[in-house]
């Protein structure tokens, strides 16, 4: 449970990966001893023809290149800055609400703002295909656990629905769909109608308290088609709320993402929070901060979604703009027993496809089988491992069957 909120925004040093899950290469624009300003692009990191940069959050010297184990249990190349005393930051010129598209689109990528959220169905802001639809969560956490701390979008309800339409205007989007928790507290529920009843931005109400992959319904309904595990496929973008607000602080103050906004929980630890944390900053140093770890035990390191997020291995990992929740908590084994047959995974599957027939199908290793039952339309929610009252990591099977069929 979230006791506290800090701020860590001056740690001595960072460290930045130059690549990701997405972006494999990268192209280094500094050298060691360089002096580096926030907000500076300090490389530029690829995925085919697509380039995006990769900036300073912290003004310093660049001391080092090291290989390091990231968010996603990798190891890749990281640049370490180490921090003067100077708070300069580069920023852009504000812009007004008469932007072109192309503008914002440019500021955005600029920005370093293209990856917020990677588990789930989230995608990328990206505009290099057809977008129709705007979907943006303002739901803190995906489902089956759901922070009732809304405080930050309170504050920012006219912020995140400029930030809504601005990504609107910049897909030339038809329509921008917000996601609210109908258990939100009234304030955060009125500040957000207030800052959305006259732009044109429906709000949809969901049961947080009812596991069903909400998301992904509202997704469909707004398509009225079978959707991608990739919502792009769809021609819609899906993004957060928290990511609506860089996008406004981006787009109108110039204002580079340097920052981000993560909880840390987990019996692993003393104090649970809420930090603003400078990018760039290793998990290591915020424990350290927090006073360490509780004593005794082996501890397990969970970065993102419950459900779908990324097991790592260390906790020498820096925190990323994807990096939203990282719990720590004592290791548990619950063993696995039989399949019980009871299709409890298959009721809850929002793709509406048969998890524990994939399941059975990747036993017997039936290639034809895994394809017939559409397990490409999986889209990774994690829900049926959820329900599995046998403690089966069915998910990992569906995975493994989507990986043999490609």
């Amino acid at each position: 449970m979230i006791t506290e909120y800090r701020q860590y925004l001056d740690p001595k040093k960072v460290w930045i990966p130059l690549t990701d899950g997405t972006f494999k290469l990268a192209s280094v624009q500094v050298e060691q001893d360089d002096a580096v300003t926030a907000g500076q692009i300090v490389a530029y990191k690829y995925s085919g023809k697509l380039k995006t940069p990769v900036l300073a959050s912290i003004t310093g010297t660049v001391v080092g290149f090291e290989e390091r184990l990231d968010r996603f249990n990798k190891y890749v190349d990281h640049i370490v800055i180490e921090r003067s005393d100077s708070n300069q930051m580069i920023t852009h010129e504000g812009l007004d609400d008469d932007v072109p598209a192309a503008i914002i689109r440019q500021r955005i990528e600029d920005c370093g703002l293209r990856q917020f959220n990677v588990d789930g169905l989230y995608t990328d802001i990206a505009f290099e295909r057809p977008i129709k639809h705007i979907l943006v969560n303002a739901i803190y956490a995906n489902e089956p656990f759901i922070s009732t701390d809304y405080d930050f979008v309170k504050q920012h309800a006219e912020l995140i629905a400029d930030g809504i339409k601005l990504l609107q205007h910049a897909a030339h989007a038809e329509t921008a769909t917000l996601i609210v928790d109908k258990y939100m507290d009234e304030q955060t529920l009125e500040a957000l109608g207030k800052a959305t009843v006259d732009k044109g931005i429906e709000v949809v109400q969901v049961n947080t308290k009812h596991v069903n992959g909400w998301d992904y319904r509202i997704a469909k309904q707004l398509v009225g088609e079978t959707i991608s595990p990739n919502l792009i496929d769809n021609q819609i973008l899906y993004t957060s709320a928290y990511a609506a607000k860089h996008i406004h602080d981006a787009v109108r103050n110039g204002r580079p993402l340097i920052e981000r906004q993560v909880a840390i929980t987990g019996d692993a630890l003393r104090v649970n929070v809420l930090y603003d944390v400078r990018l760039g900053t290793r998990l290591e140093d915020l424990v350290d901060d927090l006073g360490g770890y509780d004593d005794g035990g082996t501890y397990m390191c969970h970065v993102g979604s419950f459900l779908s997020g990324e097991q790592v291995a260390a906790d020498s990992f820096s925190v990323t703009a994807t990096v939203d929740t990282i719990d720590v908590s004592a290791y548990r084994q619950e063993p696995e027993e039989v399949c019980i047959k009871c299709g409890e995974c298959n009721d809850i599957c929002p793709a509406g496809i048969l998890p524990q027939n994939i399941m059975d199908a990747e036993l017997r290793n039936v290639n034809a089988r895994i394809v017939d039952l559409h397990t490409d339309e999986c889209i990774e929610c994690g829900l049926c491992s959820y329900v599995c009252p046998s403690k089966i990591n069915v998910l990992e099977w569906v995975r493994r069957a989507k990986r043999r069929v490609g």
